[in-house]
């Protein structure tokens, strides 16, 4: 019996080659050795985005992207997170077993919390500059209110005073919503502090063996493998305790030098238009060190050449060497990645455009594979009301 694996991604809408050389490669080779459950993720959408006015349509259209680039719904469960109520089951009780504290601690948590605290900071400082105005304009009626009491009730009188103007201007700017909240707590929703509670659910319902992520992933997936131990400890073997598929995921540039990201609006999607592709190639970063075409470059930090690396592995050698020379200018190298890339999505963009005249056909993928993983999922849960004792009706 072939081992289980369960994968996901948040949907977004139209995926990039990012996503195409980093996950989705390895996944379409995954389901030929592996019981591939692959899951679009859209509770964890909600997570830190409350506007669900565009997922539906994001839903589709990272369905169809994953059609085109070859998962399998013949060899893998293609199915929709929210469509498996089970999720949620398994994510209530999982949340008995776990302290805030432990959660807290989830680096990825971390990380979020590091990247919100400027654009909090700045929110503050309008606050207490707002703050700052109220109370000059609030003291004066706050003495006369107090002028006949003595001195330590006036000064009581008047922090109390302070302390509620500040409460409303922190409120009025959307920061707070009461006092408990000054500290981190208002930076993060419930949800959110719970995802990786969620994410654990995700797995354990379909009692995966292994789960595929890179090494700066490991973190997460052990809040996953100590809930199952947690649970077995406690109430019986239930949960393979996952294990994780160590993959060296390719890293890819965005055209601004960064991290490929929608965030950083540098992204080249797999659908990309040949106009669009040829526009965003033409236009990308390059070595800041070439000013002119004889200048040596240093292709190792150029994204166009670890585009090359992608699109042109065969002459990459002779790329690296000429540009190092100087030979070799941006325009010109540039114009090459623009064709062999061409060449490379030419195919995926046509066959995209296949499914975007079936879209039906991929709703009813999604909802073939959807019933596949709630069948498992529901024997995962008959399973673990058993062993806790819960009524089963």
């Amino acid at each position: 019996m072939r081992k289980r694996i369960l994968s996901g991604n948040r949907p977004t809408g139209r995926l990039h080659i990012g996503h195409l050389f980093g996950v989705l490669e390895n996944w379409k080779n995954l389901q030929e050795q592996y019981e591939c459950f692959y899951e679009i993720a859209d509770w964890h959408v909600i997570t830190t985005k409350t506007d669900t006015s565009d997922l539906l349509e994001n839903i589709i259209e990272m369905a169809i992207d994953w059609l085109v680039v070859g998962i399998d719904p013949k060899k893998s469960v293609l199915f929709v997170q929210s469509s498996v109520k089970e999720h949620a089951e398994l994510h209530l009780l999982l949340s008995m077993l776990i302290t805030t504290s432990r959660l807290l601690r989830n680096p990825t948590l971390k990380e979020y919390l590091q990247n919100i605290e400027a654009s909090q900071i700045t929110s503050k400082k309008r606050a207490f500059d707002s703050f700052s105005e109220a109370v000059v304009s609030k003291f004066t009626d706050i003495s006369s209110e107090v002028s006949t009491r003595e001195k330590n009730d006036h000064i009581a009188l008047l922090k109390s005073k302070l302390k509620d103007i500040f409460l409303e201007e922190l409120n009025h700017h959307g920061i707070v919503d009461s006092e408990e909240e000054l500290t981190y707590g208002n930076l993060i929703t419930y949800g959110h502090l719970g995802y990786p509670v969620l994410q654990a659910a995700d797995i354990l319902v379909y009692r995966a063996h292994v789960v595929p992520i890179g090494q700066d992933q490991l973190p997460h997936l052990e809040i996953t493998r100590e809930l199952a131990r947690k649970f077995n400890a406690t109430y019986g073997e239930v949960f393979p305790v996952p294990e994780p598929l160590l993959t060296e995921f390719a890293k890819i540039l965005g055209t601004d030098g960064r991290k490929m990201s929608k965030s950083y609006n540098n992204t080249i999607l797999i659908s990309e238009e040949p106009e669009v592709l040829e526009k965003k190639i033409m236009t990308s970063y390059t070595d800041p060190g070439k000013i002119r075409r004889n200048d040596p470059g240093h292709p190792e930090t150029c994204p166009i050449f670890s585009y090359h690396q992608i699109f042109n592995k065969e002459n990459t050698e002779e790329i690296a060497v000429s540009c190092k020379s100087g030979a070799l200018g941006c325009v010109e190298c540039k114009r090459n990645l623009f064709g062999k890339a061409n060449d490379f999505l030419t195919p995926l963009r046509e066959k995209r455009k296949e499914y975007e005249k079936i879209k039906d056909t991929v709703v009813d993928i999604l909802n073939e594979g959807s019933k596949k993983a709630s069948e498992e999922a529901k024997n995962t849960m008959e399973i673990v009301r058993e062993k806790m004792k819960l009524w089963a009706s």
